[in-house]
């Protein structure tokens, strides 16, 4: 093959992977493709160089210098762009100047002999060294895609086919065939070429599907973490009155079937606790409750609170009649329970009613129900005074309107 018409073949093929790159990087703006972007035009311009170079033999040493600091410049923002690919990281000034050195080569090598043939071997031993160096990069990198491995083995290839130039070049005077072997080089040049300019494109794609998926990811972590915000009381944990209309609404749409007990708790004497102890001491007492209350639930059960020292449970496939004789561990639970800011230990009263209901439309009947019954056991339970030691007083209680419709 006339070795012309291959470089201008080998031009045609990097120049559309240049002119791809450039398309690319008006939507991905990632770091790995603007280094490698700015590879393949200086690819592109060196072979260019190059070519001309055959054509204005006056200019040759310094378009030769133009096709060496091409080559070199390409070699070197590949191994940027595969470095940024874990991190996203620019170069650091002290990384760029790296370059330098290899400025100075291309600019004395074309002056150290008059034949282009013999100063071409120690060229291509150093593209050789660049292909090697991203190979080496490229392991160490986190991916472990299809693309990386494309991209992996294009690199071990243009490596070792770089070398492979550079011993047929120094032996080309005694290894039989050698300038048959050479005239092919640029059509070998264009296919692992092509195959590295593949192996990018992919990597990039993946790049953006995996970072995609981890944003998205990330925002449903969010949503799923403001959710909670919205639903969950803070200073219990336990749903709010948005998480209990949610339910209800969410079992309208849905038609589920939904049987259970229903049941409402109330804290006896909160505000004495308050008035005598601090409301800090009156928080510690609703916690300790609501703790209290899922010791004794299942985990399927769901705990709201309803507002002030009033909690709502749903108990689903459970009778009230079971709900109430796991509700006769209560009192032993909240018997002597040390409050923070408090000394002594305390007795917290708890009154509670349960109630059936046979499907989310029977709630409504079911929570006034299991209202009244608190209320009225609330009202039977003996008063008492103020005592650290054993504090369960009752207080007057308003029976709070309930709308689940909202």
């Amino acid at each position: 093959m006339d070795s012309k018409i291959g470089l201008i073949a080998q031009l045609n093929g990097v120049f559309l992977i240049t002119i791809l790159s450039l398309f690319l990087r008006r939507s991905l703006k990632l770091t790995a493709l603007k280094y490698w972007t700015i590879a393949w035009l200086c690819l592109s311009f060196a072979l260019i160089s190059l070519r001309l170079a055959f054509d204005y033999t006056q200019l040759g040493s310094l378009l030769f210098t133009y096709y060496f600091l091409g080559e070199y410049i390409f070699g070197f923002m590949l191994i940027a762009g595969i470095r940024s690919l874990d991190s996203e990281q620019e170069m650091q000034p002290r990384t760029e100047m790296m370059i330098a050195p290899f400025l100075i080569i291309a600019v004395i090598l074309p002056l150290l002999a008059s034949d282009f043939n013999e100063i071409l071997p120690i060229h291509f031993l150093i593209v050789a060294g660049f292909f090697a160096f991203a190979f080496y990069s490229a392991r160490k990198s986190a991916l472990r895609s299809f693309g990386w491995h494309v991209l992996h083995v294009a690199l071990a290839m243009l490596a070792i086919n770089f070398a492979g130039y550079f011993f047929v070049f120094t032996m080309r005077n005694a290894v039989p065939f050698a300038n048959q072997i050479l005239a092919y080089n640029s059509a070998v040049n264009l296919v692992l070429q092509t195959s590295l300019g593949f192996g990018m494109v992919i990597v990039l794609l993946e790049k953006v599907l995996a970072d995609f998926q981890t944003a998205n990811k990330r925002l449903q972590d969010a949503h799923k973490r403001l959710e909670e915000l919205v639903h969950t009381d803070p200073l219990t944990a336990a749903f709010n009155r948005h998480a209990f209309y949610g339910f209800v609404r969410k079992g309208n749409e849905d038609g589920t079937t939904v049987a259970g007990c229903v049941g409402f708790f109330d804290i006896d004497g909160l505000k004495n606790i308050n008035d005598c102890f601090g409301h800090s001491a009156g928080d510690a007492a609703i916690r300790v409750v609501v703790r209290s209350i899922r010791d004794i639930i299942r985990a399927e059960d769901l705990i709201y609170r309803w507002g002030g020292d009033e909690f709502f449970v749903i108990m689903v496939s459970m009778d009230a009649e079971m709900a109430e004789t796991r509700m006769s561990r209560l009192e032993n639970l909240l018997r002597s329970v040390k409050l923070d800011g408090v000394q002594e230990p305390m007795t917290i009263g708890v009154s509670w009613g349960f109630r059936d209901f046979t499907d989310i439309a029977d709630l409504e009947k079911a929570i006034s129900d299991a209202d009244a019954e608190m209320y009225r056991r609330k009202r039977g339970r003996q008063t008492q005074s103020i005592d650290p030691a054993n504090f369960v007083p009752t207080a007057s209680r308003n029976i709070p309107t309930i709308d689940i419709t909202q």
